[in-house]
């Protein structure tokens, strides 16, 4: 068996690390977020959406910047202007119902849409956030 040279150990080690980082930062950069404003209620009451900045320790331009849709390839080496992503919580009960991926709201985003009978999902501009309720399709209580 063949042992690894001095600089294939380097890179080697070195591929794990930043494999790992990356990894971590998948999570940290929701995990570690923090709100960005008061949160937006739907006109009826049946929903909260909070937007968050994401947890980033390096510059915008290193991380990739995805489109809404996914049949749109995803673009790297970007500059973003306003990254966000949403949480979208039941308002009656405070229950987690949905969480956007990150975007850049210049791009993608634009007025609620609360959602209606044909399409019972909760989004910002072209950015899903969630679905809706049951009992509450379109912010109507039932």
């Amino acid at each position: 068996m063949k042992t690894l040279t001095r600089r294939q150990r380097f890179w080697l080690s070195l591929s794990l690390l930043w494999a790992g980082l990356w990894g971590a930062s998948q999570w940290w950069e929701k995990g570690l977020a923090e709100p960005n404003g008061a949160p937006d209620i739907s006109p009826y009451g049946c929903y909260r959406v909070q937007q968050f900045r994401p947890f980033w320790l390096l510059p915008g331009s290193f991380h990739p910047h995805p489109h809404p849709d996914d049949q749109m390839p995803t673009r790297w080496l970007v500059s973003w202007e306003r990254p966000a992503f949403f949480r979208l919580y039941d308002n009656r009960s405070g229950q987690l119902l949905g969480e956007s991926g990150i975007y850049d709201l210049v791009n993608y985003g634009g007025p609620y849409y609360w959602g209606h009978s044909n399409a019972p999902r909760v989004s910002m501009g072209m950015i899903d956030i969630g679905p809706n309720q049951p009992d509450c399709i379109g912010d109507r209580p039932s």
